[in-house]
């Protein structure tokens, strides 16, 4: 009985952290390059009574979005493997498939969030005035001279990556992982949609509910039998 009631209460724990990141993604499926979360499970065992649980470990899905295209200059998608660097106010780097850029004060192209673009030579500075062209490659050109290259990286193993922000991504461990992504193209005057689809994340939250409830009458059943043995013992 107790095997039952550690597996019941294993499942509403997996059925509460689903609920928690099926509403994160569908709140955040209009953020621009924002991916989806996911949970994979594994059996735990647990020490008291030596029963099976499962556990939930939260991940993320990279799958591209769809291209939103905006005609903007600084506006870029990636398509295929890999993201765009960026520098913090500390030097450290992160990473993004949001690629709604901007000119700072200083002429920097840079996010809303201020954080540097990367080049391959470091931040990209634009001269003032004239047009920009952003080539597939990600060699950024103005007034016909190429001023820069995009620094793009690509991660073979994903898993070193963790969320930093909403769309953004830093490296775990003290070691870059990183690497050149020679598949993956600019798209200039596009952007990245979330890669979240609301009706499959709402077909997955009903299903999730039921198992929620599901789990709640399993763990009642279990608690009233073990109060009548309890009493039953106690009489006796």
């Amino acid at each position: 009985m107790l095997s039952v009631l550690y597996s019941a209460a294993g499942g509403l724990d997996v059925a509460a952290r689903s609920q928690e990141v099926l509403a994160r993604n569908i709140a955040n499926a209009g953020h621009q390059g924002y991916k989806r979360a996911t949970l994979r499970f594994a059996d735990e065992l647990r020490q008291a009574g030596g029963s099976a649980a499962l556990t939930a470990v939260e991940g993320i899905g990279f799958e591209q979005g769809q291209l939103l295209r905006t005609d903007s200059p600084l506006d870029m998608a990636l398509e295929g493997d890999g993201f765009f660097t960026l520098q913090d106010a500390n030097g450290g780097f992160l990473y993004t498939r949001k690629g709604s850029f901007t000119a700072g004060t200083d002429g920097r192209i840079v996010t809303p969030s201020g954080f540097a673009v990367l080049g391959t030579s470091g931040p990209i500075l634009l001269p003032p005035g004239g047009a920009i062209t952003v080539q597939k490659d990600g060699s950024i050109m103005a007034n016909g001279e190429t001023i820069g290259r995009l620094r793009i990286a690509a991660f073979p193993d994903k898993s070193s990556l963790s969320r930093a922000g909403t769309s953004l991504f830093a490296e775990t461990g003290s070691t870059s992982r990183a690497m050149p992504a020679p598949d993956c193209s600019v798209r200039q005057g596009f952007l990245e949609n979330s890669n979240v689809n609301i009706l499959t994340e709402m077909v997955r939250m009903i299903e999730n509910a039921r198992t929620f409830e599901a789990n709640q009458r399993a763990a009642s059943a279990a608690n009233t039998a073990l109060t009548q043995l309890n009493q039953t013992a106690a009489d006796s």
